[in-house]
């Protein structure tokens, strides 16, 4: 019995002794050129944009307090959430059941709140078709809600001035986003000027709107950035068109040629917004990396590995950034992607059990997103074209006389 006890710990000590040597070819063969190619694609992150960031106006737009405030209070919360990022990893790699407390807001919290204003349920949201319709009957009501909401009006407008609204935090799936719902304020706002017979006004703001959109659109960003300026483009296009056709004799300004701008397919491209994502992904799985080290690096080293996680998610985003798949999408074309399914009698498993199963894991429908902005390219292009068969009213035969 001894024997047998001494040739089954030699065996499996041989087998544990092998498979540790065999681990480094397993990865050398499971990260191939597909992978890093793909990995060297999605790491070509678009230049940062340049100029004056808005984001301090839309992620403050719900508080009482000067301009020159906000930037005090946006570095003080980035950094209480720089050390939250930092020891999130470190919480999730330690196993421990308890959730990790929220991230501070030292800045949001020093700053007074305006007085809170439910919008009525009557109000259009940022993609609205048809907003004055849906506000027609209700001017009262929503002129007293956009009244007590001009603060916050005054700040989103502020905001999608701006150049950019690049999120200044830390990567992390729990960063903090501005209230993107605020953006229909100046939305309802001009379809309420309209309505109430300043088309004068409302028209030009209008096209601010959409210009502002777009450019917002082109910025990227990450994904949900995208399809939310995607979203409100669209809503500003369809706005623009309704206050026009309100009155017809109106001429569109002079300064609304980036609003009414040809579609450019490039706008509505997910890649720059995938490779977002996809350093937020890469940037935990580095982290938890750091966080295993120590006593726990031999078994994490075993059966993780960041190189090959960065490389199999790299592999299920890259269709949307090839040449050939930015190309399909631009006629309208979903590129294929193939799912990494789950074997435990492959390569890839042996090579990073862990990483593998996560890899293996249910990713969003990124096709979907693709085909939602392509859905709101569409009825930009469409509205456009509306705008464009407008027509001032023909003159009267009475002022013809008068001619």
């Amino acid at each position: 019995m001894a024997r047998w006890s001494k040739f089954l710990f030699f065996t499996l000590l041989t087998l544990v002794v092998a498979y540790l040597l065999a681990v480094p070819a397993l990865r050398w063969i499971a990260y191939g050129e597909d992978e890093q190619a793909a990995v060297a694609l999605m790491r070509d992150l678009p230049a940062p944009p340049e100029g004056e960031n808005g984001f301090k106006y839309l992620a403050y737009a719900g508080k009482d307090a000067p301009d020159e405030a906000l930037d005090a209070a946006l570095a003080a919360d980035v950094a209480a959430f720089a050390e939250y990022h930092e020891r999130s990893a470190e919480h999730f790699a330690s196993g421990k059941d308890t959730a990790l407390e929220p991230p501070a807001t030292p800045g949001a919290d020093s700053l007074p709140n305006l007085d809170a204003v439910s919008a009525p349920e009557f109000a259009c949201s940022f993609s609205q078709e048809d907003c004055p319709a849906a506000l027609r009957g209700h001017e009262a009501v929503a002129r007293a809600w956009l009244d007590a909401a001009a603060p916050r009006t005054r700040r989103v407008e502020q905001a999608l001035a701006s150049d950019h609204l690049a999120n200044p935090y830390a990567l992390n799936v729990a960063m903090p986003f501005p209230g993107y719902q605020q953006l229909r304020l100046p939305l309802n706002e001009i379809a309420l000027q309209a309505l109430e017979g300043d088309v004068a006004t409302a028209l030009p703001r209008a096209c601010g709107l959409l210009a502002n959109a777009r450019k917002h659109l082109r910025n990227d960003g990450l994904l949900i950035d995208k399809v939310v300026f995607a979203a409100l483009t669209q809503g500003a296009s369809d706005l623009l068109l309704r206050v026009h056709r309100l009155d017809p004799s109106e001429q569109l300004p002079d300064d609304c040629a980036a609003a009414i701008a040809p579609v450019d397919i490039n706008d509505f491209q997910v890649c720059n917004a995938l490779r977002g994502e996809f350093a937020m992904l890469s940037e935990f799985s580095q982290q938890m990396d750091e966080a295993n080290a120590g006593w726990r690096a031999p078994a994490h080293w075993l059966l993780s590995s960041q190189r090959l996680q960065d490389g199999w998610v790299a592999s299920g985003l890259a269709p949307y950034c090839t040449p050939e798949g930015q190309a399909a999408i631009s006629q309208g074309r979903i590129p294929r992607t193939r799912a990494r399914d789950y074997d435990p009698v492959s390569i890839d498993f042996w090579a990073a059990p862990i990483s593998h199963v996560l890899a293996s894991m249910s990713y969003p429908a990124y096709g979907d997103y693709q085909q939602r902005l392509l859905d709101h390219a569409q009825s930009l292009r469409a509205n456009l074209e509306a705008l464009d068969r407008i027509e001032p009213p023909a003159s009267t035969g009475e002022s013809s006389a008068a001619d």
